[in-house]
């Protein structure tokens, strides 16, 4: 029985080791709990992607091993300009600004209604709650970043 064969011209495969290289960057920062097994499949599979990537002639200049993990990765230079470290830094960037404006609103709320009755609301009675605070949080970082964020430290942290 033959093996299925895939055939790439060197942009195909430029792209397909630009999106193992992003999904290990990804398990890099978050991996799923309770997934291991999944996720050293992928782990390795992209390796593998990544290795094959490093035996095309147009692509192998821009890759080189990183001794840390052992397996070849795209060289600095080459990640500057690369479409997926775009990708990469557009998600941490929204991801931070969503996370963030949702933990202020939960703050908010638990330190409007205490923290015992915070604790009795429902996870959709929380959201509901915290709707129009998270907006209002939303369109302040939009406009000025952190740049009005104070945190109020006890004076024996300070």
């Amino acid at each position: 029985m033959n093996k299925p064969s895939l055939q790439l011209n060197d942009q195909e495969m430029r792209d397909l080791a630009e999106m193992a290289a992003m999904v290990l960057a990804l398990f890099g920062t978050a991996t799923p709990e309770n997934q291991q097994t999944r996720v050293e499949q992928w782990h390795k599979l992209c390796v593998k992607i990544l290795g094959t990537a490093k035996a095309t002639p147009s692509i192998a200049p821009d890759m080189e091993m990183n001794p840390d993990c052992g397996y070849y990765f795209f060289k600095r230079p080459y990640l500057e300009k690369a479409f997926f470290e775009d990708c990469l830094d557009e998600f941490r960037d929204s991801t931070f600004w969503s996370e963030l404006v949702t933990r202020l609103a939960e703050q908010s709320l638990m330190e409007t209604v205490g923290e015992d009755t915070f604790n009795r609301l429902s996870e959709e009675q929380r959201r509901t709650r915290c709707a129009s605070m998270e907006k209002a949080l939303w369109n302040e970082c939009m406009s000025h970043g952190i740049d009005r964020l104070v945190f109020m430290l006890p004076p024996e942290e300070s």
